[in-house]
């Protein structure tokens, strides 16, 4: 028989003229079967030694005498299936802790503090195995949806833009937000995997690994635990509502089950026919120790910033619940310490699953239809809740989003921090020190906050990396310490270093080139909201004279959300009042957020008044 090239023709025009005779190249065994191969890349990075095979009887293991492969330094792997047909069977890569993932520089998961974990895919789009078609061939597998369907639901999900294609390659196209997701989602797996009991089967571990990641998606928005006692509420607030607090399940930043608090309040009188309105309030920033939560300082103190606010809410006939964030939180109502500071989706689940929570709770005494407000921190939040919303109607059909105001949102992390290096570097005049010096304090603030967030999420960065000898040595306070007496800390060692002839960039504070690191430029895209089209409608309040939010900051934010087709307006308040808090006391900026939640939520609120 001739040798064959890769393009399937005779070598040889020797060999092509002696066999004319015969029915063609290739002789009499042109009738045979030619081998078919389905080839494709293992991929959260690129995966190296991971065994690829064609799961023909369904159990999500790699038995022997399935057509199996080795995945090389690329991810890629090769399987020859000869004449099998492939209809409604998954491809499955067993990932074991020897093997190397692109993004570990060389080591081993086990090396890398990983643990051994099994991805899976369908045949028929063999072309890539993640993370992310681990969960679409689960859907498509266990509830019967069809491709399609299946990538819309584990898109909405992750929070990811739904013309994204998690059937590429995200490395090669440098896809930053799936390569996100895919974390997150790969150390789900390897977590889930690990807690499998040590004699179970191979198969058996793959059926538990599932059920459990299905379990924890089922629970979530749950309600885990109610306090006994009543809120202890400012007096404007104990006023006009009823307060109460609960813990409720969510996954983390990290894609672990755990509990989060929120506190809930309900008008004093009943509720109408049909229920309140609902809205989600996202408080701006405390702190990172779990002490610092709203409903741990409230309780211990009667007092908090949002008190009036949240009250006039509930004077409009309008039901509150506002969540704490992961981490944040008494131990006392099952929450464990670690706040992710920033992280959307875990901002975003902590504000969709404490509507879902508050929905169980309250039953008919709320209509279903709630939106998503915040300051600040809470800005941010209540964007990502915008950005989740759908998943609040998956777990709880009768809860509908409307829309969401965000005052003074944070955003554009990297753009910030370059923002303010700008006006330090630009300090080189004494006329400047004093801005430049105000910009030092809030660097530091962040950069301090974002680190430690960090530590709560699959990617922990050393403090050394970006903070330089004074903020390393304040650093140390930094989950102790609640915001004020943090930053107080920040701004007094500022202050001592401060003299006439000391220019702000000389302050050992951050390392202002590793803000424009590889991780910060992965970690800001990580904390950005309105990278997708947001559902409802978003209106923005923001102040001139913030020097906390700048501007800017948020006409950027703005501009990013019409260019994705988000429908939101930016409503910008002048005068020396106008700051970051400031803002949120402005008659007109109060009447703004009233004006727009009851448009929101008109008729239900009309039906409520007396």
């Amino acid at each position: 028989m001739a040798p064959l090239n890769r393009s399937g023709k005779c070598a040889s025009a020797l060999f092509i003229l002696s066999l004319l005779t015969l029915a063609g190249c290739g002789g009499s065994s042109s009738s045979d079967p030619k081998p078919t191969l389905l080839s494709g890349a293992v991929i959260d990075g690129y995966i190296e030694g991971a065994k690829v095979c064609l799961d023909r009887n369904s159990n999500g293991v790699c038995d022997a005498g399935e057509p199996s492969g080795t995945t090389n330094n690329l991810g890629k792997y090769e399987l020859d299936i000869g004449n099998l047909a492939t209809a409604g069977l998954m491809l499955i890569a067993e990932i074991p802790d020897n093997a190397k993932d692109a993004d570990d520089g060389g080591k081993t998961l086990a090396e890398a503090g990983k643990k051994a974990y099994t991805l899976s895919g369908l045949a028929e789009a063999p072309a890539v195995i993640t993370p992310l078609t681990t969960l679409m061939t689960d859907e498509v597998m266990t509830n019967k949806l069809s491709l399609a369907q299946a990538k819309a639901k584990v898109l909405m999900q992750m929070g990811l833009p739904d013309n994204t294609n998690p059937q590429e390659d995200h490395v090669a196209k440098n896809n930053l937000q799936v390569q996100e997701a895919a974390k997150l989602v790969a150390l789900q797996l390897q977590q889930l995997q690990s807690n499998v009991a040590s004699g179970a089967t191979a198969s058996q571990r793959w059926t538990q690994v599932q059920e459990a990641r299905r379990t924890t998606q089922a629970q979530a928005g749950t309600v885990s635990k109610t306090a006994s006692s009543a809120l202890n509420m400012p007096s404007s607030l104990a006023t006009v509502a009823n307060g109460s607090l609960f813990s409720y399940r969510m996954t983390s930043a990290k894609g672990l089950p755990i509990k989060a608090s929120a506190m809930l309040f309900t008008p004093k009188e009943a509720a109408p026919a049909g229920g309140w309105p609902l809205v989600v309030f996202g408080h701006g920033t405390v702190g990172v120790g779990q002490q610092c939560a709203p409903s741990v300082t409230m309780n211990r103190t009667g007092v908090w910033d949002y008190a009036d606010l949240v009250a006039s809410l509930i004077a409009s006939k309008i039901a509150v619940v506002a969540p704490d964030y992961e981490g944040l939180g008494s131990a006392d109502m099952e929450v464990a310490p670690g706040h992710p500071y920033l992280d959307l989706r875990s901002a975003g689940h902590s504000m969709v699953l404490a509507a879902v929570a508050a929905k169980k709770s309250q039953g008919s005494k709320l209509s279903g239809a709630w939106a998503a407000l915040g300051h600040s921190q809470g800005g941010h939040a209540a964007l990502a809740a915008a950005q989740y919303a759908d998943l609040a109607r998956s777990l709880d059909a009768s809860l509908a989003y409307k829309g969401a105001v965000a005052v003074a949102p944070a955003s554009n992390l990297l753009a910030s921090l370059n923002a303010f290096a700008s006006v330090v570097s630009g300090a080189t005049t004494p006329d400047k020190y004093e801005a430049g010096y105000g910009a030092v304090a809030n660097t530091s603030f962040y950069a301090a906050y974002v680190l430690k967030g960090t530590e709560s999420t699959f990617e922990p960065v050393a403090a050394a990396s970006l903070l330089r000898s004074n903020m390393q040595e304040i650093y140390k306070f930094v989950a102790d310490e609640c915001l004020k007496p943090f930053s107080d800390r920040i701004s007094k060692d500022v202050g001592r270093f401060t003299l006439p002839s000391t220019k702000p960039s000389d302050y050992p504070g951050v390392n202002y080139p590793a803000i424009n690191s590889a991780f910060f430029i992965r970690r800001s895209l990580a904390t950005e909201p309105g990278l997708v089209k947001l559902p409802g409608k978003t209106l923005i309040l923001q102040g001139a004279a913030d020097t906390t939010v700048l501007p800017d900051i948020t006409r950027l934010l703005k501009n990013t959300m019409l260019s994705k087709g988000s429908d939101v307006t930016l409503s910008e308040f002048t005068g020396d009042s106008a700051t970051h808090s400031g803002v949120l006391k402005l008659p007109e900026a109060q009447i703004a957020m009233k004006n727009f939640l009851t448009g929101l939520f008109l008729p239900a609120v009309a039906s409520a008044a007396p």
